[in-house]
């Protein structure tokens, strides 16, 4: 099994599981796997659909509702048009690693809270069909050291399906948090290994790391900005993004340690929860942000294969009956601030993944449809 910064890593068995539907913020979602060809424009239209008039090969689609993405609906004219089969897209299944500080700083109300947050989280409807592992840092192993990377790269408690797996990864929690200093350097590194590991052995899942911690780290070696680079390097690897939690006693460390994690982990902002009453509220708003916007290719019909340069997704805001065309960009950071939308991997792709941009609309858009094209050029961004 590869992994992104080390020799290969092996893992203890893990159960494959698929998410149930609970939290997504989207209904009515499914695929559209069109027979043949939406023919793009340059504007980033497509020239099939409703809109306008037919005026003969070549001729102008009409203007669609381009809403929130700035970009023109489907028009008629200029291409045959699409005969479709529709199959339904399911969400991806997500699976996540929790990395929890319980170093002495942690000790008391910080402690308690995190506890009582996780097995609200854990035991939550919304979150049953989720896979969920854990490991804590220092390390609760009775062996080795604690900055001992490779410690961190078997979960103490293994990825499985959600509620299953509620009582192991409570019982695993240590009463208070009573362990040394924290070995962010190790421990950080060793959980995006075995976070990797597992996004390799599941293709069609997303993996994230879920990092609670006050951002203090020492005693390991590593400066900050090289401890963040291994969250730079899981996502650029294969996508497994790294979320960050700072609690209660975060005040005692500058709070660029936790944002540069962040930021180099894809994910930008560090949900605070420094009021650790808030820590609940903000492990359900990463389930929310991780779940909205990765969709599984659904099956090519029959006879048809699948070519990435051909593929298309759109977007229909409730109320609508006229589909928007995002473009493609090539990855997340072609992305930028538009909207858009791109593969997990270009040359073999087995999720499509929507940019920031537009999942925050689709997100907020409880009665929007999507849907995926085959067998035409894809619009570029």
């Amino acid at each position: 099994m590869r992994s992104p910064i080390a020799p290969p890593l092996t893992l203890r068995p893990m159960s494959i599981h698929r998410h149930v539907l609970g939290l997504l913020a989207l209904s009515g979602v499914a695929a559209a796997w069109s027979g043949c060809a939406e023919e793009a424009t340059p504007d980033g239209t497509t020239n099939s659909g409703t809109g306008g008039s037919v005026t003969g090969p070549g001729g102008a689609g009409g203007a669609g509702a381009g809403g929130a993405f700035n970009i023109g609906g489907a028009g008629s004219g200029g291409g045959a048009i699409c005969a479709s089969t529709t199959a339904k897209a399911e969400p991806t299944p997500l699976d996540i690693i929790f990395a929890l500080d319980w170093s002495q700083s942690m000790r008391g109300e910080s402690w308690e809270e995190t506890s009582s947050a996780l097995e609200t989280f854990l035991q939550d409807p919304l979150s049953a069909g989720i896979g969920a592992g854990m490991v804590f840092f220092p390390t609760v192993k009775p062996f080795g050291s604690n900055c001992d990377t490779d410690l961190y790269k078997v979960l103490d408690v293994p990825i499985a399906p959600l509620p299953g797996n509620t009582f192991a990864l409570m019982n695993a929690m240590p009463a208070d948090a009573t362990g040394n200093d924290t070995p962010l350097g190790a421990a950080l590194p060793g959980t995006l290994m075995a976070a990797t590991a597992y996004q390799d052995a599941h293709p069609t899942h997303k993996v994230i790391l879920v990092l609670s911690s006050d951002g203090g780290f020492g005693g390991c070696g590593p400066t900050i900005d090289e401890i963040a680079d291994w969250a730079r390097s899981a996502l650029e690897y294969n996508g497994v993004r790294t979320y960050v939690i700072s609690v209660q006693s975060a005040s005692n460390y500058p709070p660029e340690n936790l944002e540069k994690i962040a930021a180099k982990g894809g994910t930008d902002i560090v949900y605070d929860a420094t009021d650790i009453s808030n820590f609940s509220a903000k492990i359900e708003e990463i389930r929310a942000a991780a779940l909205g916007c990765d969709f599984e290719i659904p099956p090519v019909p029959s006879g048809m294969g699948l070519v990435p340069d051909e593929v298309n997704f759109t977007y229909t805001p409730g109320g609508s009956d006229t589909p928007i065309t995002l473009p493609r960009a090539d990855n997340l950071a072609d992305c930028g601030d538009q909207p858009g939308w791109y593969f997990d991997n270009n040359v073999s792709p087995t999720k499509i993944i929507v940019c920031p941009a537009s999942c925050a609309t689709i997100q907020n858009d409880t009665e929007a449809e999507v849907a995926a094209a085959f067998g035409c050029a894809s619009v570029p961004n």
